[in-house]
């Protein structure tokens, strides 16, 4: 009987994850949460809104089980764990990663099934999806940059060559830093590299930074050049066979005394990542990677720093940059 409630609880925690995150979604989306700053009733709240009541009334009461929202008496308020989110100066990435859960993770895992018996696996990247995948790094942002300025030679660096910079922001979070340092990103999807130059724009250090449409694995780019070159999740558009060519390129652009840094989630086997369900997270998503045929597994972080050396790098380190290193900066230097 032990056995069988114990694996029951595990089965309702299971089917209580799932349900959470479409009550988070929608109680974001619709704006549920931002109304129950003050105390309302389902009927209150439904009027207020202009939603159906009685899926309301069934909204708050599951939110309510899942502890998003408190109730008192007939009227409910906004649980702490919402108030964080909705406080979160990183809410937009939050929204993002919620989305994307929903109606990206969600539909490959439904098919995971039929692709493991070899069905066709879809291309990654179509429409608002590289925009959502763009939004998410900036979760790990202020602790990447605060990492990065622990990899060798990252702090000295003027010249910034950013592979794959998304939406700029971690670009212009270094050039806001360091004021004399210049930079270029690059990045394939130019609606993605728009957005970065926006940041650019508004962060005001687009006099110092340039943003480039293209391939960094063949545009025609000035070689020994750059202090610091930076690959911010991108690892993972390339097959492993096919990063060593990424890294001896990237080896060929940097300067003798300069560093490039690969950020990646990793399969790390630190038992603080189990702890913090990092490495959860990690295995969950090197699976939904795999499920593209444009997309390809998370390597652990002795591999990575194994591919820099044989890339050309003399001296290779791994900087953490979430505690038990789920998420890492990989970096090499020539010399």
């Amino acid at each position: 009987m032990f056995d069988d409630l114990r694996h029951a609880r595990r089965l309702a925690s299971t089917l209580d994850g799932f349900t959470r995150v479409y009550l988070l979604r929608t109680g974001v989306q619709l704006g549920l949460f931002e109304a129950l700053r003050e105390a309302r009733t389902a009927v209150e709240l439904a009027e207020h809104l202009g939603l159906a009541p009685d899926l309301v009334a069934a909204w708050l009461r599951a939110a309510g089980a899942q502890g998003l929202v408190k109730r008192e008496g007939d009227r409910f308020r906004l649980g702490s764990f919402a108030a964080w989110l909705l406080d979160s100066p990183r809410l937009a990435e939050l929204q993002a990663l919620l989305d994307q859960t929903v109606l990206g993770v969600a539909p490959r895992l439904e098919s995971l099934g039929a692709l493991m018996k070899g069905g066709e696996r879809p291309v990654f990247g179509a429409g608002a999806e590289a925009l959502r995948a763009a939004a998410i790094p900036r979760l790990v942002e202020g602790r990447a940059l605060q990492a990065l300025a622990r990899v060798p030679g990252a702090r000295t660096a003027r010249r910034v060559l950013d592979v794959g910079c998304g939406f700029g922001t971690y670009l212009a979070g270094l050039l806001r830093r360091y004021r004399d340092a210049h930079g270029l990103g690059i990045e394939l999807d130019p609606h993605v590299a728009e957005e970065a130059r926006r940041v650019l724009r508004e962060a005001e250090v687009s006099r110092r930074g340039e943003i480039r449409v293209g391939d960094f694995m063949t545009m025609d780019l000035p070689k020994g050049t750059y202090d610091l070159i930076l690959v911010n999740h991108g690892l993972h558009h390339f097959a492993p066979p096919e990063r060593g060519a990424l890294l001896r390129r990237a080896r060929s652009r940097v300067s003798e005394r300069g560093v490039v840094a690969i950020q990646t989630a990793t399969a790390s086997r630190d038992p603080l990542a189990r702890w913090l369900g990092s490495a959860t997270w990690v295995a969950s998503l090197d699976l939904y990677l795999r499920t593209h045929r444009n997309l390809y597994g998370l390597p652990e972080a002795d591999e990575l720093e194994s591919t820099l050396a044989q890339s050309g790098f003399r001296a290779t380190g791994v900087v953490p940059i979430l505690p038990g290193g789920s998420v890492v900066y990989a970096w090499g230097r020539p010399g």
